[in-house]
């Protein structure tokens, strides 16, 4: 998808934030975490409308029947739940395997073309009713590992730039047995993220907070740096003048 615009206080603030010397992986800045979402609206809307899709079937407990989704936004679909089922008793690495595949397996498709809108992010129940861009795969993947017993601790949603292609996009960073290991829809296989040396994290995400990577290189003439979904015009930007580049 094309990168929306920021918002100028989303833009002075990450900037302003403090940054790690980016050594070692995602998880090794967590001076520069924050529990806040303020700057990362869908992502908080993602949390908020995940928990009440978790909050359905489990009222329901053991009862063999478990109303509808009534909307693919708070849904948890059974095909989704089976397919965890189905590889729950593998070990950590073959799970990644496994998410990693059945997710790259579904549609991608731009927000403009399922939401005629430049962003949103989707829940996992969104995603499978209708395919999405890359941070879709990646929430999915998120979404997954936790619903397998993941810690979030252990994942983070990241948003890239990748140096070569000089665009942005988003992975998901999983840590198994002290290896950071990139789930991407990209790439076929789980690789280890540090293996994949034209991506430059630039912040990451899980439920419990927000860090920090690096400074956005920003070009003033072409907005094209997202802020985690917040939609406005900066400057004198507008849609038209973004850059083609997709996520």
């Amino acid at each position: 998808m094309r990168p929306p615009f920021l918002l100028k206080a989303v833009l002075v603030a990450l900037l302003l934030a403090p940054v790690s010397a980016h050594a070692g992986t995602v998880f090794d800045s967590g001076v520069t975490g924050s529990r806040g979402f303020a700057l990362f609206p869908f992502w908080q809307q993602v949390l908020t409308d995940m928990a009440a899709a978790q909050a359905i079937p489990a009222a329901y407990g053991e009862a063999a029947y478990v109303p509808p989704c009534a909307n693919a936004r708070s849904c948890v679909p059974v095909r989704w739940t089976s397919f965890l089922d189905s590889v729950r008793n593998q070990s950590r690495r073959a799970q990644l395997n496994a998410v990693n595949q059945w997710a790259n397996a579904k549609p991608y498709v731009e927000d403009w073309t399922n939401w005629h809108v430049a962003d949103y992010w989707e829940t996992p129940g969104e995603f499978l009713a209708r395919g999405g861009d890359c941070e879709d795969y990646a929430i999915a993947k998120y979404f997954s590992l936790v619903r397998l017993g993941f810690s979030p601790d252990d994942l983070r949603l990241v948003v890239v730039q990748d140096t070569k292609l000089n665009v942005f996009h988003a992975v998901l960073a999983a840590r198994v047995d002290g290896t950071v290991w990139l789930l991407d829809n990209q790439i076929s296989r789980v690789v280890p993220m540090e293996v994949v040396i034209q991506y430059a994290p630039i912040y990451s995400l899980n439920e419990r907070g927000w860090w920090m990577h690096s400074i956005p290189r920003i070009n003033l003439g072409n907005v094209t740096i997202s802020a985690g979904g917040t939609l406005a015009e900066f400057a004198q930007g507008s849609e038209d003048k973004s850059s083609k580049a997709g996520w």
